[in-house]
């Protein structure tokens, strides 16, 4: 009895390890990731301009002719508001109340090379129906902060749509501290229409872009021999941005409506982002600091937000 005891907790035992081992090289195509930005994460006593943005995004993986492609789709909100609270007069709004909402497709390419090739599609509103003002107004409520009283000035409702393309690649890399790489974008349509180019400087353990949390692309379709288990590394990304048209600030390009306090965008506008980013098998944790010059001509002062990033990866 003892015998056949025996051998059946040596199978039983046998039979798990291999499920585990299993499951530990299963590849893990997908992944759920939710991005929160407010000013409050700064612990300054300040509430202005960008003031919060939430996103939820969806990315999944596959392969076409030894390119990895991951695509992804994305429901996001975004919340504006001038520097004073208390709004007395139109004259206290440098910068226009506004709520943006969007669902977004994205795909993006990697090749051998190390290059990165996006192109993305956006659907989004401005105004009432972008629910701006009472996801604002419920957050303030239920952190007991103060209300801003202006939001009958807000941008009216107009729903637009963009195209955008990025092109990013590997300009120098060393697999044991870190590497440099530019990036070019663009973005065409009624509701953002604007050309940026930046650099993203990263120090530490990173993978190729391919494989790299940096890009969102830890997701694989097929088992994949990475060059480390985990990243751990800090990086800046300093962007110049012109922008063409902006509708959180301009209001709609052809449905301005009536009664909104509206701006004129700055055309140039440079912002610096530092963060720290850490991935392993299942999980990726993004914390950063952006300083934003001025969006609009009548906007007093540049803005500075958090950001987080927690994302979770299953097969």
């Amino acid at each position: 009895m003892l015998k056949y005891l025996f051998i059946s907790v040596f199978v039983l035992v046998s039979v798990c390890t291999r499920s585990q081992e299993t499951a530990r090289k299963q590849p893990l195509a997908w992944e759920f990731s939710v991005i929160t930005e407010n000013d409050a994460y700064l612990l300054r006593k300040h509430d202005a301009y960008y003031t919060n943005g939430i996103f939820l995004l969806v990315n999944w993986a596959r392969e076409k002719n030894r390119n990895k492609i991951v695509q992804s789709a994305e429901l996001g909100q975004m919340i504006y508001t001038p520097l004073i609270r208390k709004t007395q007069s139109t004259t206290d709004i440098d910068r226009p109340y506004c709520g943006y909402l969007f669902a977004k497709y994205s795909r993006t390419k990697f090749s051998p090379k190390d290059a990165v090739f996006q192109y993305s599609g956006t659907i989004g509103v401005v105004g009432n129906l972008s629910l701006g003002e009472s996801m604002q107004n419920g957050y303030h409520r239920l952190f007991d902060y103060g209300r801003f009283t202006g939001w009958q000035y807000q941008v009216q409702n107009a729903v637009g749509a963009d195209i955008g393309l990025l092109y990013a690649t590997t300009f120098l890399e060393n697999s044991s501290w870190g590497k440099l790489v530019p990036v070019g974008q663009i973005s065409l349509g009624t509701n953002y229409t604007n050309a940026r180019i930046g650099n993203y400087f990263c120090l530490g353990a990173i993978e190729k872009n391919a494989n790299s949390a940096l890009w969102n692309a830890r997701v694989q379709q097929y088992s994949t021999d990475l060059r480390r288990k985990s990243e751990l590394f800090i990086y800046w990304y300093p962007e110049l941005e012109w922008q063409g048209y902006n509708a959180t600030v301009q209001g709609g390009l052809f449905s301005k409506g009536q009664g909104a306090v509206l701006a004129q965008p700055e055309r140039w506008m440079f912002q610096n982002t530092v963060g720290l980013c850490y991935a392993e098998t299942r999980w990726t944790i993004k914390a950063g600091v952006c300083f934003q010059d001025k969006e609009a001509l009548s906007q007093k002062a540049a803005q500075q937000y958090g950001t987080l990033q927690l994302s979770y990866r299953f097969p």
